[in-house]
């Protein structure tokens, strides 16, 4: 990260604006270009990025529309940088009112004997899908390409949705090799500006004077005759102007374990707070986090969705004959609903269908079945309420704003804290919600609209728990182990494993096993997300020890051995995501057959992280003609801050050179 920061400052320093981008005008320096110069492992590279974004007068609407304009030059140097040659837009509808992409250009460069090849993109590559309610994708891909290749797009974004300003991005998980900004934002509207990532923007701001220059149609009507009159007039406002010029942008590489890697990318997010036009009154927008939920709660296809019940009473009465307990209330109104009403696909908070017609249909969004969920959970009396979330590929919400969530689940408050639930997922339990959901936080609101924050991530530990009985016969060893998974372990083998059959399962498991041979597999309970999965198999294998001379190095912990540390990378500036406490116990025992004696067993040892944050213990020892194994790992936290690096790859470095040390069997 060092070398990430004198590289950046000093590439600003020498900037230099010789250079000029020019749609159309690519070189053949940059196409004959084979490796990236500040970059080797680069397998793609922007040579520029350019967004100009101004405040345009419409003369039809009578007012202000955003127009974002786009313009990047992308160098490609092998195979495995054709995915940036894919472009995705996404635009935003709201009734009559929506975003409009234009002017879009799309050109793949090749240097072939000696000359510059072009070829154009066909508006007939150019595919268009609804995404959701709201929300459409406009997709392209480049045609032709090759390594070396280079390809330019531009394209201009027009919206009249001053509260949905687009996130500046200033670095990708590719090199930029230049880059420029400007946006110029009329006096009459204010946004809340907030910086992402790890260095400082060198962001310029000035004010400047602007005039636009308008026409109006005047009606007059006289008796029985209307006239109309077309006037001409100037608006004078002053305008902020924001601009950014950055060159040799190093890539942000992704890391396991990061969560979503675009939370850290360099970048600026823009929030409207007010609009303030000449003789009318001040317009506010996200002040806070309350009138952010406010705004949400009583809309119609939020609030008002919870109060419909007329469409599932007898339904549900039915299915709570002899239900009493609340516990029991709970668990059964909410897989009744997952039977119900399956997920479309799509996320939001707002409802598509409504919750009558997603019942009634038996297909909705995530708001269509988690505020159906709420309803009958306060309909029975149940203290439930709707949660606001932004999932995993959404990002964390930054600053207020409406824009940042776009999922909803079901909390209900009890005097040992919140359950929450999931009914769009059939393997979700009371707690174990869905990955993409565990997010930081989400927002809580009570049937007035007022919201407070509550942790999305996990108490419990998901924990592995590894039963092997092994026999060493002095050629090969062979065993059965039994495996036992719950809370997220066990709902992401169901995700993982779902109805396989058993010649299927024992293909997975294989292909999961390096180097071992699986006979036989069995699981119980895969389809019951309220039982812990159980994964029983009979396996063989001749590897896992080595034979030399009259001894023989057995790896005491098998498959399970930890062979590669995690993390590698010198620094980390963001948190390690693991999402949910964990904890892996492996316990092996092996049977040693007659003519082996045991001449040397591995330490015990026990290796923990500060602050209680995780530990590993690990203990080999004989009984007779046996030895036993065991081994584990816990991480007691979700998220670890970046603060804790060194000391997470120290722990896992321990960890590895532990498990490395074999038991060695002498031959009598």
């Amino acid at each position: 990260m060092k070398r990430f920061l004198l590289l950046l400052v000093f590439s600003i320093s020498i900037f230099s604006y010789a250079q000029k981008y020019k749609f159309g005008k690519v070189s053949k320096e940059e196409l004959e270009e084979k490796v990236c110069s500040d970059d080797a492992s680069a397998n793609a590279a922007f040579l520029y990025t350019d967004r100009n974004t101004i405040f345009v007068f419409d003369k039809e609407r009578g007012g202000f529309v955003i127009e974002d304009e786009y313009y990047v030059r992308l160098k490609i140097y092998n195979q495995n940088g054709y995915d940036w040659a894919t472009k995705n837009i996404k635009t935003y509808h709201y009734n009559s009112a929506k975003e409009e992409i234009f002017g879009l250009k799309a050109v793949t460069y090749n240097l072939v004997n000696g000359k510059i090849e072009e070829t154009k993109l066909k508006k007939s590559s150019v595919f268009e899908e609804a995404l959701n309610k709201h929300w459409d994708k406009t997709s392209f891909t480049l045609p032709n390409l090759k390594e070396g290749s280079i390809v330019e797009w531009k394209y201009t974004i027009r919206s009249p949705f001053f509260s949905n300003f687009n996130e500046v991005v200033l670095q990708e998980e590719i090199p930029i090799k230049k880059l420029h900004v400007r946006i110029a934002m009329p006096e009459y509207y204010n946004y809340n500006t907030k910086f992402k990532g790890f260095f400082n923007v060198p962001l310029k701001t000035n004010l400047k004077q602007r005039t636009v220059t308008f026409t109006v149609n005047n009606r007059s009507t006289a008796g029985n005759i209307t006239t109309s009159k077309l006037d001409t007039g100037e608006l004078t406002f002053n305008e902020s102007i924001h601009s950014i010029d950055m060159v040799n942008v190093p890539a942000l590489k992704d890391e396991p374990y990061a969560g979503n890697i675009n939370n850290y990318k360099a970048g600026i997010k823009y929030e409207l707070s007010y609009i303030k036009y000449p003789t009318s009154p001040l317009e506010t927008y996200t002040t806070d986090w309350e009138a952010v939920v406010e705004k949400i709660f009583f809309s119609s296809s939020f609030g008002d969705q919870i109060k419909k019940t007329n469409h599932f009473e007898d339904d549900l009465k039915n299915a709570l004959i002899d239900v009493s307990v609340l516990d029991k209330k709970i668990e059964t109104v909410y897989e009744f609903v997952k039977q119900k009403i399956k997920w479309n696909g799509n996320h939001d908070y707002f409802t598509d269908m409504g919750v009558k017609k997603a019942y009634k249909e038996g297909v909705g969004n995530t708001a269509d079945i988690n505020l159906n969920l709420v309803a009958m959970l306060q309909h029975e009396g149940v203290d439930a309420h709707p949660v606001l979330v932004s999932t995993i590929s959404r990002g964390i919400p930054l600053f207020p704003t409406r824009s940042g969530f776009n999922y909803v689940i079901a909390g209900i408050k009890t005097d040992k804290g919140y359950i929450l639930l999931d009914a769009t997922d059939k393997y979700a339990t009371p707690n174990i919600l869905p990955k993409k959901t565990l997010n930081f936080r989400g927002r809580i609101i009570n049937k007035y609209g007022k919201s407070e924050w509550v942790d999305l991530y996990p108490s419990k530990h998901a924990i592995e728990n590894v039963v092997i009985s092994a026999k060493f016969d002095g050629e090969a060893i062979s065993g059965i182990s039994k495996k036992t998974l719950n809370n997220h372990y066990a709902y992401d083998y169901r995700h993982k494993v779902g109805s396989k059959n058993k010649e299927n399962l024992i293909e997975w498991i294989s292909e999961n096993l390096p180097k071992v041979e699986v006979i036989n597999a069995r699981t119980a309970n895969t389809d019951n997300p309220y039982k812990d999965i159980v994964e029983t198999i009979q396996f063989e294998t001749d590897n896992y020890f080595e034979v030399i001379g009259d001894k023989t190095y057995i790896n005491p912990l098998l498959y399970f051995q930890i062979t590669e540390n995690p993390f590698v990378s010198d620094k980390r500036e963001f948190p390690i995501y693991y999402n949910y406490p964990w904890a892996d116990q492996v316990q092996i025992k092996f049977s040693i057959p007659e003519g082996y004696s045991i001449e040397s067993l591995p330490e015990p040892a026990e290796i923990s992280l500060p602050n209680n944050m995780g530990s590993f213990k690990y203990a080999v020892s004989s009984l007779g003609n046996a030895i036993e194994v065991k081994a584990t790992t816990i991480s007691n936290e979700p998220v670890i801050p970046a603060t804790y690096y060194s000391q997470l790859q120290e722990f896992f470095k321990q960890i590895i050179a532990k498990e490395s040390e074999r038991i060695i069997l002498s031959k009598n």
